[in-house]
Order: structure tokens, then sequence, then C-alpha cells
């Protein structure tokens, strides 16, 4: 019996039974025994995202995050080299540091007060003496397990607990270019996560708020009020008065690209609601001496990116959104905004137009959490079984970019983020 069939007997499902090509089943929503195969398939074996570079910039920053199920804190160790330690003493469990960021040379555990370096290295066992003298020889196992593979691409960290696997850069595949897209907007091709990020606890499944990002449909609906508030600023959001498209990217990555629209117009700005270059401070003029007239016009037009990147960031155009997993109804969303450094005019714009959409009172990211909220509890009728995804599925384009769909409101990226899903959940990828 292969690793697959062993784990379905054990839990009780095949995922050839869960997802087709054009609709999925609700259990994948609801069922804990789902829940828990991917946590140890998706979050276990795979890329996740973990942080930022620009958020621990200095030798003993942390962060702590979860990968999935396990704790984890992203520390910048005395050596200059990222780690990913799992947030656990190794003596009797306690998690280790609490605290969502700092600076630490070493994490003491307050229960036992074992102290670990911030390489992970066991340091210091009070009353060691009572371990006898064999401790010695044990003592250098007993540091921070830590995750084996740690890389990142454009300053985004992405971890894996799996020893062995494909690269990140094969893991992003297409996706790169979206994270190119965000820094091109960047004088000097970074951008830096400056402010503390806004917490969002939805009530609803982790895929379900990120599959929704990427749901060109439902904008007309659940977010009348905002688009109404923005429409002299912005496109249209009508499907055929526009020329938006949805991309499936590969691998579980997905995006909305508004570019083709933007470079119709041929406007600097249209995605940041038209402003003027000269209420920007001299962003305009950097970026032109950094990149030419030419490329700056360009990355102007079409903007940041859209895009999903499996299986847990999300690239908002001027945010970012990560989320963490916490049971089959509950996932908490972190949100940011993206600064540019050196540019303290956009910056402090772009903060409170992430405020306004993301923020607690903020018009977007409140309407998708009772979206998710009422998805979820409708899921309790178990009658119908299925969901529909069959939304444009005639209408899909191959080419070199990807899956596309010229119908923004299709379900191209839905259908290729559950082609994914099945891959990974059912140990074919």
């Amino acid at each position: 019996m292969t690793t697959a069939e062993k784990e379905s007997a054990t839990d009780g499902f095949d995922v050839s039974e869960l997802v087709r090509p054009d609709r999925v089943h609700g259990s994948v929503y609801t069922s804990p025994e789902v829940y828990r195969r991917e946590m140890d398939t998706i979050f276990k074996t795979g890329w996740v995202y973990v942080g930022h570079e620009s958020e621990i910039k200095q030798p003993g920053d942390y962060l702590t995050r979860m990968i999935g199920s396990d704790p984890v804190v992203v520390v910048r160790s005395k050596d200059n080299q990222v780690r990913v330690l799992l947030n656990r003493c190794t003596h009797r469990a306690a998690k280790l540091c609490t605290a969502e960021m700092g600076n630490a040379t070493s994490f003491r555990c307050p229960y036992h007060g074992w102290t670990f370096s911030n390489t992970g290295e066991l340091r210091g066992v009070p009353m060691r003496e009572a371990y006898g003298e064999a401790f010695d020889e044990v003592r250098s196992d007993l540091g921070m397990a830590a995750a084996p593979r740690v890389d990142s691409y454009g300053g985004f960290i992405f971890a894996s607990l799996a020893p062995e696997g494909v690269s990140l850069i094969q893991h992003l595949g297409k996706a790169t270019g979206a994270i190119d897209r965000l820094l091109n907007l960047s004088p000097t091709g970074e951008i830096e996560f400056a402010s503390t990020w806004m917490k969002h606890l939805h009530h609803a499944n982790w895929k379900m708020v990120v599959e929704n990002n990427v749901d060109g449909y439902h904008a007309l609906f659940t977010h009348i009020s905002v688009y109404e508030s923005i429409r002299p600023a912005k496109v249209s959001h009508v499907p055929e008065k526009t020329s938006v498209l949805v991309r499936d990217l590969g691998d579980g990555h997905s995006e909305i690209d508004y570019s083709e629209e933007y470079r119709r117009l041929d406007e600097e700005f249209v995605w940041y609601g038209r402003i003027p270059r000269e209420k920007l401070g001299g962003y305009a003029e950097a970026l032109e001496n950094a990149y030419g007239p030419e490329k700056t016009h360009e990355s102007l037009v079409i903007g940041p990116p859209h895009t999903l990147i499996w299986p847990n960031l999300f690239l908002a155009e001027m945010n970012v959104m990560f989320v963490e997993p916490q049971a089959p109804d509950r996932t908490v969303a972190y949100t940011t905004a993206v600064q540019i450094p050196g540019q303290p005019e956009l910056n402090e714009r772009t903060l409170r137009r992430c405020e306004g959409a993301m923020g607690p009172a903020g018009f977007l990211i409140a309407d998708d959490g009772e979206i998710g909220m009422r998805n979820q509890a409708g899921l309790a009728a178990e009658s119908p079984e299925w969901l529909v995804l069959a939304r444009g599925a005639g209408s899909d384009i191959t080419n070199e970019s990807g899956v596309i769909n010229n119908d923004k409101s299709a379900e191209t990226p839905q259908r290729g983020f559950y082609q994914r899903w099945a891959a990974v959940v059912g140990g074919q990828a």
C-alpha cells in the first residue's frame, strides 16, 4: 500500500472524490480530516511564506509565525543568516517566544530556564549537573529544531519543513513575474514592510479566504458600496466594459490582471486613483533615474500585481496579505502596506489607502470577512453537496503565460487552485 493509500485509509476520504474539473465538494471546507491532511501535506511538505527580509534587518531581529499548525520563529541570527526555528523548547515542549516580533540574542524557556542561542543551539541548562555526565553527549542534539530549507525571492522569505523537494524558484514558477512587477515600482528594486500588520479573524476556511482574493465575479455585488464611491477614479468592473483577464499561472498561483486595460488607457496611476506625479514628491523622477523614462512609464501605467501565490501569500496591489489556518472554520489574515524606501509622500498615502481598504473599518476586507462567514455558515446545509466553479470553463485559453480567460468573472483561478490542491493533498505533487 502506498503512503497516499495508507493516509486515505486512515482519514477516510479520497481526494479524487472531492474535486472535479468544474466543482469541489463542500467537505473540503468543513472536514477536520481534510484539514489535518492539508496541514500534513501542503504546509509540512511544501514552501510556505513566513516573512519579509525588511522585517528582520538586523542580527537578532525575529518574527513569530506559523507554518500550518507548527509555530516558528523567523530570525536573523547573530551570524546574519536567516533561520526558521520551531518555536518549542526541546526539554518539555513549552513555547519559547510569544512576542510577535523583537530582537534577541537568545530565547529562554519560561518553564525550566533552558536557554537557546538565536541560531537554535542549546546554550544554558540550569542545574545541569543533575543530568549526569552523559548529558554532554546528547546536548548537541537538543538545539531548537529548524526548517531544513529556507530561501527568499525579492525579499519574500519562504520555508519548507521537508528536507527535500523542488527549489523555491521552481515552486514560484510564473509567479516570480508578479513579485518582479511589484519591485519594478521601487527605484531601489526593494520594498519594505515598515508598518505593523493588521490581523483579521475570519470565521471561514483558509481556502475560502485566499481563493476569494482572485475572484473577479463578486466585486460588483459584495463590494458595490466601495466601487460606486471610487468609480470615477478607476476602471469599470463590468466585464463586458473592460479588458481585464484572470489567469491560472500554474501550481496553484493565479491572478486578476488589469495590465491590458491599463495599457489601453495609457495613463499613469489609474490603479492609484489617477494621482498626478507632482503629489508624490520625487517618486517618478527617482524611478526614471533608476530605470529610464520608458520603463518608468510602463511600470506606472500597469501598476502592481493582484496575485495569489500558493498557498498563503497574496500580493494585493500595494498591500500584502498572508493567512494562517487555525481550524477548518477559522483563519487569521495578516495585511500591511507595501512601502517604497525613500519615498515618504507615496508611503503615507499608501498607508492611508491600506487602512481604508484593509483596516478594521475598511471597505474591502470587512465585506470579504462577512461573505466568508456566510459561506461557511451556509455549508452547514449539506445539500447540495457541491460548490460550482464552472463559470467561463468553455472560454479558457492556454498560452505561454498560463490558462487565461478574458472574462474577469470567470472562475479560472479557482479551478487552477483546486487542481493544485488535489494534486498536493492527494500525494501526486
